[in-house]
């Protein structure tokens, strides 16, 4: 059993608070329709039902909204929702909707996010990165990687490389303007390696 000890109004929000210091936040206009009031005492499992019912479809109108937007990860919505204050139960329900309806899927996010990236120049390390920070797990992001076009990343590093040669010149000490060069390919995600060829070949190219 759980018992409502205050219901307290906060602009057009309600927080819910529990005998056991838990806090539950819903819209105003949606408790009348909850029977939630202080001093009411209920099953657990009956009191988490009502919140259920009535975050759910403004969670998953937030979600949607999201996705509209832009791709999203599947840890990017289940954050976004917490944080909005739904509960992580609501919030794996809309999650577990929109994946069933194939509006939410991690692997062609990820197919996605690397096109674009790549597109913008990014290498491998940084796109490796970002999709970490978005939940998108390893095995997904290497195998995806994997099947991207290794040609294009080298043409990026290339262009990449006589940009930043551009910018340093050729006058003054040419190691340390290799050295800016590669740090600039580096920082941009691409390994030593690659950073140094891009680097040589661009450098034969102003002289």
């Amino acid at each position: 059993m759980v018992t409502v000890s205050e219901i307290t109004r906060v602009r057009a929000s309600v927080c819910i608070l529990l005998d056991s210091g838990e806090k539950f936040w819903l819209r105003e206009a949606d408790l009348p329709g909850t029977g939630l009031r202080a001093g009411l005492s209920l099953g657990r499992e009956g009191f988490l039902q009502k919140i259920r019912l009535s975050q759910y479809p403004r969670a998953l109108n937030h979600a949607v909204s999201m996705l509209a937007r832009r791709p999203c990860s599947r840890k990017e919505i289940t954050s976004r929702l917490v944080r909005l204050r739904y509960t992580e139960d609501v919030a794996e329900l809309v999650v577990y909707k929109l994946e069933k309806e194939k509006l939410l899927n991690d692997e062609d996010f990820c197919s996605q996010w690397v096109r674009y990236r790549l597109s913008k120049g990014y290498g491998p390390s940084v796109i490796r990165r970002e999709l970490k920070m978005k939940g998108i797990p390893d095995g997904m992001i290497e195998m995806i990687l994997g099947a991207s076009d290794t040609g294009e990343q080298e043409n990026n590093a290339a262009a990449l490389a006589r940009k930043a040669w551009k910018r340093v010149g050729t006058a003054g000490d040419m190691r340390k303007n290799r050295q800016k060069v590669i740090a600039s390919l580096v920082r941009k995600g691409y390994d030593w390696e690659t950073a140094g060829k891009a680097c040589r070949e661009a450098e034969e190219e102003t002289e």
